[in-house]
């Protein structure tokens, strides 16, 4: 089966799993590939920041020489079917009390640009301290973190603080590849996913003390340093009121800051990084005024509407 075909399937596929929940990006793509306008702005990001420029990333850039271009209609419609899946998993937990009552726990603190990671399972003080732990080549499908990249249940939510009351900010997916390469991910070339090489954790608890630190220091520090190489991350900005124009897939974004988040979706913070607001932006086919917006409806999904994805 072509890979054109494939698309065409899950989209319509998913559209049914999905019927009778939230399917704006769906819908929003759908709107503007039927008004005869170019793809919506989740489906062109074309900010290009290296994967190594970030707080302890590694220094390896699988994208260094390619460059991101607008998705075509089929990954378009496929890639938006992904998103509101996504993002229907992850607001399940809208605060981090939530979150935490939940099984969530925190794995970094709040870091600007980015807010907490909070993550179900991961490393566990027991496996840190287990003389079978393979901290050279640790495989943790055990407690949630394995090599299968399902976009309708992302492993890792973000908080804006860090009180109960901090409110959801996005969400990520980890995932473990065995060829020293990011997973395939997404249709297209736009997630740039990125990566830890070393995470010192400490021993009592299993918290992320250091990243890319020596094995001594490591241990002066009470930790263990685990090789995560081999796992790599992708955050997504497509909460209604936590986007991030120029680039759906961005390392960090301008609206996380000053421990907390600006949440007005007309904020400039969320049309670029240099707090200006462009019309284009603001007003085309799938911005943020109109379709998939925090102000706008809310769709849902029906069958016709997948059928229109062949048209």
């Amino acid at each position: 089966m072509g890979g054109r075909r494939r698309l065409l399937l899950f989209v319509s596929l998913a559209v049914v799993a999905l019927t009778a929940s939230s399917c704006a990006y769906y819908k929003g793509a759908l709107d503007a590939r039927d008004s005869g306008g170019g793809v919506p702005w989740w489906c062109k990001s074309s900010e290009e920041i290296p994967v190594t420029s970030g707080p302890a990333v590694g220094t390896v850039d699988w994208y260094a020489g390619t460059h991101k271009a607008p998705l075509a209609w089929d990954q378009c419609l496929a890639m938006s079917v992904q998103f509101d899946a996504g993002k229907k998993f992850a607001e399940e937990w809208p605060t981090r009390g939530a979150a935490e009552a939940d099984g969530w726990r925190e794995i970094t603190g709040y870091v600007p640009g980015m807010g907490t990671h909070h993550a179900r399972g991961g490393i566990t003080p027991a496996m840190l301290n287990s003389p079978s732990f393979n901290r050279q080549n640790p495989i943790l499908d055990s407690v949630g973190l394995d090599d299968k990249f399902d976009v309708s249940t992302p492993d890792v939510l973000q908080f804006d603080g860090n009180g109960a009351n901090a409110r959801l900010v996005g969400y990520d997916y980890y995932v473990r590849t065995n060829t020293g390469r990011p997973p395939e991910g997404f249709p297209g070339n736009l997630d740039w996913w990125h990566h830890h090489p070393w995470i010192c954790h400490r021993k009592t608890d299993a918290a992320m003390i250091a990243f890319n630190t020596s094995d001594a220091n490591c241990t002066s520090l009470g930790g263990i340093n685990v090789n995560l190489s081999n796992y790599y991350m992708l955050h997504v900005w497509v909460l209604d009121d936590m986007k991030f124009l120029p680039d759906v897939f961005a390392g960090q974004i301008p609206c996380i800051s000053g421990g907390t988040a600006i949440h007005d979706p007309n904020d400039p913070c969320h049309f670029s990084r240099t707090g200006t607001t462009t019309a284009s932006l603001k007003t085309g086919p799938g911005g943020p005024l109109t379709t998939a917006s925090a102000s706008g409806p809310s769709f849902v999904c029906h069958m016709e509407e997948a059928a229109r994805t062949t048209s």
